[in-house]
């Protein structure tokens, strides 16, 4: 069986100092809607609200803000419009993220932030990508760097958007676009999965699975963000320094991204169903200690590729409740700890008598929980 996907097109955009300038005033704009856009809104509700009368966000609100913006700033009309209208577009989606899933309120954006991005939208011919070179409306044209898959995939499918991203010095073209993927076969078998900070995963057969040792870019990047610190800024020391640094961190973005896909891949081939816990990131990384290890395992990344991809080729992905107790409970006849700390790594069940390894035992327990959720629904479903 095929299966419909949207797929992101990662391309390296190479261009000429002209359109650098216009690519750079793109960026901007988007960054100067969405911080002007945010600002009329909150001063707006909170006048709304003295009277009685709360304004809620929709995308109407925000339209008319931003039309007003437009207005009060004639520089904005020469920039790519689909993109300045996603910007509102996406601040709506951050409020309704936060009111409904209790994520942080949208926040103002940086001119510091090292990435910085915008987002065009299809539409009609504004978007052209050749085998060589892409032209998006009132940018140009630029050459690009991707792989030759990536080629054939451009020329079959169908192209929804552009995201054009500036990274640790670098500019891409995030091409997200509508494929076909064939799923992948059953293999009948199953497996749970903890995430943790000692072990990167492990899964309920027994495999514990090693971070990465990023201690050589570490140690590097931090020796040029302490050099960065003493050079004059933007001076041309600097500048060269700037790019010895971004090189190094590339390395390491592209060194974990690489075992992430491996790994995510391999599960997901591998296994029909695989179950995760649902991990509670924003409360973790308030921990001084966590935060740091946090950090540089991207915890959130695996989970999100692992999930991706069980969609992409047919395979059943499914979390258990965050504050299911998977560390506690005997995998065997069901016993609660109660009193196990994070200290405890080995703990004998009085009930059965059975040694549990604390991590296995919770991948064990993880996907027990899994399996009897989709027999619940199941369940369910037929008495409906």
């Amino acid at each position: 069986m095929c299966s419909v996907v949207n797929k992101g097109l990662k391309l390296e955009i190479l261009p000429n100092e002209d359109m650098t300038t216009v690519l750079e005033q793109n960026i901007g704009n988007a960054r100067f809607l969405w911080n002007n856009i945010l600002r009329r809104y909150n001063d707006l509700y909170k006048l709304f609200r003295f009277h009685g009368y709360p304004l809620s966000p929709y995308i109407r609100n925000l339209n008319a803000i931003l039309k007003m913006l437009k207005q009060e700033n004639r520089f904005l009309y020469e920039g790519e419009s689909t993109s300045q209208q996603q910007v509102f577009r996406d601040l709506n989606k951050a409020f309704t993220k936060f009111f409904k899933e209790g994520t942080c309120y949208p926040r103002f954006k940086s001119k510091k932030n090292p990435k910085q991005s915008f987002r065009i939208q299809k539409n009609g011919n504004n978007i052209r990508i050749t085998n060589r070179r892409i032209r998006l409306a009132k940018l140009g044209y630029a050459h690009y760097r991707t792989s030759s898959q990536y080629k054939k995939l451009l020329k079959n499918s169908k192209i929804n958007n552009v995201t054009v991203k500036k990274e640790n010095g670098k500019y891409y073209a995030i091409v997200n676009i509508k494929t076909t993927v064939k799923e992948l076969e059953k293999t009948g078998k199953n497996i749970g999965i903890d995430l943790g900070l000692k072990n990167l995963a492990t899964l309920s057969n027994g495999q514990e699975i090693t971070n990465l040792d990023l201690k050589k870019e570490d140690k590097i990047i931090k020796k040029y963000q302490q050099k960065l610190s003493r050079q004059k800024y933007n001076s041309k020391n600097y500048q060269k320094t700037l790019k010895k640094y971004h090189k190094w961190l590339n390395q390491k973005n592209n060194k974990i991204n690489n075992a992430y896909h491996q790994l995510s891949h391999h599960l997901v081939k591998n296994y029909d169903i695989i179950a995760m816990e649902t991990l509670n990131i924003q409360g973790m990384f308030k921990n001084k200690r966590w935060a740091p290890k946090l950090q540089k395992i991207s915890l959130h990344k695996l989970q999100e590729m692992i999930k991706y991809k069980s969609q992409w080729y047919g395979k059943k992905f499914i979390q258990i409740p965050r504050f299911y107790p998977s560390s506690q409970l005997c995998n065997i006849c069901g016993y609660q700890k109660h009193n196990l700390t994070l200290d405890i790594r080995k703990w004998t069940c009085p009930t059965c008598g059975t040694t549990h390894h604390r991590d296995i035992n919770a991948a064990k327990n993880i996907l027990q929980k899994a399996i009897k959720n989709i027999y619940h629904k199941k369940k369910i479903n037929i008495k409906k």
